[in-house]
């Protein structure tokens, strides 16, 4: 049977709605990549000293107040947060949460190390950040939702 435009469209169409079927895996991959860093990132920062003294010296050089508590505060929600992500419970909670530590990193630390002169090439190191691919993953999550294998999912259900 010859291949026709008409059949063409049929297979990619197919093949198409074949993927959409599997975005939730894609979602519980992206959920469990993120909130497992971000689980351990807190947990460094709260249960290894050199790890806490980083952090600190890193609020302290980008001037942000209260270092201290900051420095506590930030790996709670990074700890807390990014295990809520890892198991979908509460995600546009812990999605806003774990943005606005990113946003807060961004703004403070990461944008002042960037180097560039040229318009495109400041645009390219920014979009090289890691912070910013967090950033567009969790949003990402947020818009989502936690995907069909998560505790909101079952709540919610």
């Amino acid at each position: 049977m010859p291949l026709t435009l008409a059949s063409g469209k049929f297979w990619v169409r197919s093949f198409v709605n074949e993927l959409h079927a599997w975005q939730g895996f894609g979602i519980l991959i992206a959920r469990l990549a993120v909130g497992l860093l971000f689980v351990l990132s807190g947990r460094g920062k709260l249960f290894i000293p050199e790890r806490h003294e980083v952090m600190r010296q890193t609020m302290l050089n980008a001037h942000i107040p209260f270092p201290e508590f900051n420095t506590l505060f930030v790996s709670m929600v990074e700890f807390v947060c990014g295990a809520l992500l890892v198991i979908g419970a509460l995600t546009p909670l812990a999605c806003l949460m774990l943005g606005g530590v990113m946003i807060t990193a961004i703004a403070t630390t990461a944008i002042r190390n960037i180097k560039a002169s040229a318009p495109l090439d400041w645009l390219s190191e920014l979009l090289y950040l890691p912070e910013i691919l967090y950033l567009v993953i969790l949003l990402l999550l947020f818009l989502s939702g936690p995907g069909w294998f998560s505790a909101d999912s079952l709540i919610l259900s």
